[in-house]
């Protein structure tokens, strides 16, 4: 089954509640089950058919159901059948960690060697950076020296394992490598980059028995998650690496249309954001700012891509941004001040921004915005083109809490550097 990171933000809490056959065809199996099987969620875009939320919490928050040391690590937190995914660092090793989602219990942990490179820029420490991925009965993980590994997700056992800086030259982006897997048919795609010419920019292999499918031509590292996006009735692998924005055939890992954008945007880490029926988002901090590109199909039968707009206003460091009908929201801000900002997709203007939170990751479900700033505020918002409503707000984590929030029907889950925890959210019960 081909993974649904097609539908949009806006049209997934649209069409949950309407009865259109097409729903059928998109929404995955995971997210009729109410799972969380990959960074940014069902879809890969930050959006879930979740709830009822209460509409405000108590001065105290929300009432927490679990919460038990972790150890280093930015890895987001999946979610599946009952399970709980994650990884964190001990020493020289990285660490795939399996939870009980309703008491945080250690169902597992698997270990593997992940020194560090002499080259690294560890001030952020040695990550692991990216989410894990949950496909059938496997787990696939990433780690922050390119250790690409499959697992069985009942009992943690290493079904088999890449080197990928060893076998194929990929690179650690200095900061260690931060692109979450993502799955296609039966295989799993990764983000490979380097600097070396021969070295592919995306490479995928067979999920049962690691066997190398197809790799991409030659593209520098990138720390941006791929998505899947349908376009002209077929698959599109859109991936984002350097200055490059690239559209791949995630069955053969061929080009079908690339655009090099100017040198300040080369340093992007938000995963792009797919518009349908046509258009992709991508966010820079460091002075790149946000654009929007259009596919088209030319008369010869090729693609093409074009830039619609591009506007420095707009600039999302590592976090997550969410797009609800004609808007994305996210928080706009590297190491300064940060600003959650609306902007307007058809023109690409600022319609508001605001202070008072720190540079954030954003959900959305049930009408609601889920933020959690850097400094481990948690807020609970209504984002409109009007401008946001702060509801609740409360201090559940530490200073940087960098990790993605994740949410599977009425429960959230949090981690910063030492903590990971449950938090109940239901109407109910939080309001």
């Amino acid at each position: 089954m081909r993974n649904s990171e097609y539908v949009t933000c806006g049209r997934v809490c649209a069409w949950s509640r309407g009865a259109l056959v097409v729903v059928a065809l998109l929404v995955s199996a995971a997210e009729a089950a109410g799972q969380w099987p990959q960074w940014g969620g069902p879809q890969r875009n930050f959006c879930c058919d979740a709830g009822p939320l209460a509409d405000k919490w108590s001065a105290e928050g929300p009432p927490k159901v679990w919460s038990r040391d972790i150890s280093y690590g930015h890895s987001a937190i999946v979610v599946d059948e009952g399970t709980l995914y994650t990884m964190y660092r001990r020493d020289d090793q990285d660490i795939v960690l399996a939870l009980k989602a309703d008491t945080g219990e250690t169902v597992w942990e698997t270990a593997y060697a992940a020194p560090t490179k002499p080259d690294m820029q560890l001030d952020f420490g040695p990550g692991p950076h990216a989410t894990p991925l949950v496909v059938g009965e496997r787990v696939f993980t990433v780690g922050a020296m390119v250790h690409l590994t499959a697992l069985d997700k009942r009992s943690g056992q290493v079904a088999w394992s890449h080197d990928l800086m060893e076998k194929l030259g990929a690179g650690h982006l200095g900061r260690g490598y931060g692109a979450s897997p993502i799955a296609y048919d039966d295989m799993v795609i990764v983000n490979v980059g380097g600097r070396a010419a021969e070295v592919a920019g995306v490479a995928a292999f067979k999920q049962a028995t690691g066997e190398a499918v197809w790799q991409s031509e030659h593209l520098g590292g990138g720390y941006p998650s791929p998505i899947l996006a349908r376009f002209n009735g077929v698959d599109h692998l859109i991936v984002t690496q350097g200055a490059e924005r690239v559209g791949l055939d995630p069955a053969t890992g061929k080009t079908r249309w690339r655009l090099t954008v100017d040198s300040q945007s080369a340093a992007i880490m938000a995963t792009p954001v797919w518009i349908e029926p046509d258009r992709v988002f991508f966010t820079a901090a460091y002075g790149g700012g946000s654009r929007l590109l259009r596919l088209s199909v030319t008369d010869e039968g090729d693609y093409a891509v074009e830039e619609l707009w591009h506007s420095r206003k707009m600039k999302v460091h590592h976090a997550s941004v969410v797009q609800i009908g004609d808007y994305v929201y996210g928080s706009s801000g590297d190491f300064g001040p940060a600003f959650m900002m609306a902007i307007d997709l058809r023109d690409g203007a600022v319609v508001w921004r605001e202070r008072g939170l720190a540079k954030a990751n954003v959900l959305y479900a049930d009408g609601k915005l889920i933020i959690l700033d850097e400094t481990g505020l948690l807020a609970l918002a209504t984002a409109t083109p009007e401008g946001l409503t702060v509801h609740s707000q409360v201090q559940m984590l530490a200073e940087k809490a960098w990790t993605a929030p994740t949410l599977v029907g009425t429960r959230l889950y949090l981690r910063d550097y030492k903590t990971i925890m449950a938090l109940e959210l239901g109407a109910v019960a939080g309001s």
